[in-house]
């Protein structure tokens, strides 16, 4: 694929796509598989809450690299920040934190859209990858979203 703003925003309008109906498609009971035991306890309503606090997180991410700020900063606790957000949408429905996603994913691939193909070079500091062109930062929003769904799909 090559690396230009369009194919970025297709990359991630597609990957949001396949989130969506995933989640969309689950069984009630289906909510409350855990994704990772015995490590962990989320359940798939967990994993929503974690890929729309991430949504939120990355597109706030994409936007500081934009313009001219440095990223996440270089004391950014990921651990912490997963906890205590998804946390926070832990009493949300899921028909909230999906529609929540789906409006995050849609804006920032209309921020990928709009850039010029330099601005893939911008370098910014991902709380993940460490100090990064925004190409990498963006690939890692949807490939993040991959891995999990890949540990979703085992776990049902």
């Amino acid at each position: 694929m090559p690396a230009t703003p369009q194919a970025m925003a297709d990359r991630l309008r597609e990957e949001g796509a396949r989130v969506f109906d995933f989640f969309n498609n689950l069984s009630k009971d289906q909510w409350e598989v855990q994704v990772y035991p015995p490590d962990s306890d989320w359940s798939l309503h967990h994993l929503l809450a974690h890929f729309t606090s991430s949504e939120v997180g990355r597109k706030t991410l994409v936007q500081n690299v934009l313009s001219g700020g440095e990223g996440a900063s270089s004391d950014f606790d990921i651990e912490l920040f997963n906890q205590r957000e998804v946390e926070k949408l832990l009493d949300e429905p899921n028909s909230y934190l999906l529609e929540l996603f789906l409006k995050t994913r849609a804006e920032l691939v209309t921020i990928i859209a709009g850039l010029e193909k330099d601005d893939l070079n911008r370098i910014g500091n991902d709380p993940y990858l460490g100090t990064v062109p925004l190409l990498e930062i963006i690939k890692l929003t949807y490939r993040h979203l991959q891995i999990h769904l890949r540990d979703a799909r085992r776990g049902l």
